[in-house]
Parts: structure tokens; C-alpha cells; sequence
């Protein structure tokens, strides 16, 4: 499953990712939405490319933590677009590939644990936006079921601070 690149081109989809985002969120404070939903497309790009990709000097929280804030962004941007619709997908996508992960037994240790600390966000965001499919969140978050609904990741604004904050390192 792993894509082969080096240290430097992981760091690369990095910045990327971050560029995108910033770029989309600017977007979106300008009530630009097809720009910013073309902008998180790409981040959501990135972001599976680096969860995809080998992890070099990047952590695997680090790259995790890039392919759920992409898809949480862009989901925002769908519900904000008034397609609930495409926001269920790409919420979905999201879960289902990091849980395909689990399953294949092809994610590391460190790769499971960043998994199992970000699947809480992606099940707040479907509750929130009332697509939570109740089979999948407790199959897959049992113990985190009463901290669905007031995870702190629900802003995009603040995923992205926070983002930036805990790895102002990588750049």
C-alpha cells in the first residue's frame, strides 16, 4: 500500500498540504467556495498521498493528522455548499480508508495509534453533520462514543491552528 518516496518528498506533500489549506480557508473567509472547495480537494489529495506514502522525517500522527483535517475541511465545504450529500462521502472515504488500513495489518504501530487517535474526529464530524452510520462508530470507537459530539476538531479555523501549532517544526 505504501508508495515509495524519500524524505524529501513527504516533506514536500507537506507543505503542499499546508499551502492548499491555507489557500482554501482563505477562500473560504471570502465566501470563495468553489475555490476553496477546489483547494481542499487537492490538500485531500495530498493528504492520501501522504498517508500513503513512506513517512521519512514525518511523523505518522503528522501525516494522519493532514489526511483527516482534509477531509474534514472538505466536507465542511460541502454541508457549507449545501451538499450534504457529497459531505457524507467524503466523510465516509475517510473513515473507510483509514479503516481499511487497520484491517490489512499493513499499518505500522505508530501508524494504528495515530489512526485510532484521529477516528474520533471523523465520527464527530458525522454526527454533526447527522451521517454517522451508529454500526461503524461502534464497531470502530466504542470507548470514544461520548466524546463524539464535542470534539474540538469541529472548526476549521482551529484544526488548521492547532495543526500548526503542534508541528510549527516541519517547516
Amino acid at each position: 500500500m505504501r508508495a515509495r518516496t524519500t524524505n524529501a518528498s513527504a516533506a514536500d506533500l507537506l507543505s503542499a498540504w499546508k499551502r492548499h489549506t491555507r489557500t482554501a480557508l482563505a477562500a473560504t473567509l471570502d465566501h470563495r467556495h468553489l475555490l476553496a472547495q477546489e483547494h481542499y480537494r487537492h490538500a485531500q489529495q495530498l493528504g492520501l498521498q501522504l498517508i500513503s506514502a513512506e513517512p521519512g522525517d514525518i511523523a505518522d500522527d503528522d501525516r494522519v493528522t493532514a489526511f483527516v483535517v482534509a477531509h474534514l475541511n472538505l466536507a465542511d465545504a460541502f454541508a457549507a455548499a449545501g451538499q450534504p450529500g457529497s459531505s457524507s462521502e467524503c466523510l465516509h472515504e475517510a473513515q473507510q480508508t483509514l479503516m481499511s488500513l487497520q484491517q490489512q495489518g499493513c499499518a505500522s504501530p505508530s501508524l494504528s495509534l495515530a489512526i485510532y487517535r484521529h477516528l474520533p474526529q471523523l465520527l464527530a464530524a458525522q454526527a454533526e453533520h447527522g451521517t454517522a452510520d451508529p454500526h461503524a462508530t461502534a464497531d470502530v470507537c466504542a470507548s470514544t462514543s461520548s466524546i463524539l459530539l464535542n470534539h474540538p476538531a469541529s472548526d476549521r479555523q482551529s484544526r488548521l491552528a492547532s495543526f500548526e501549532s503542534v508541528h510549527s517544526s516541519l517547516h
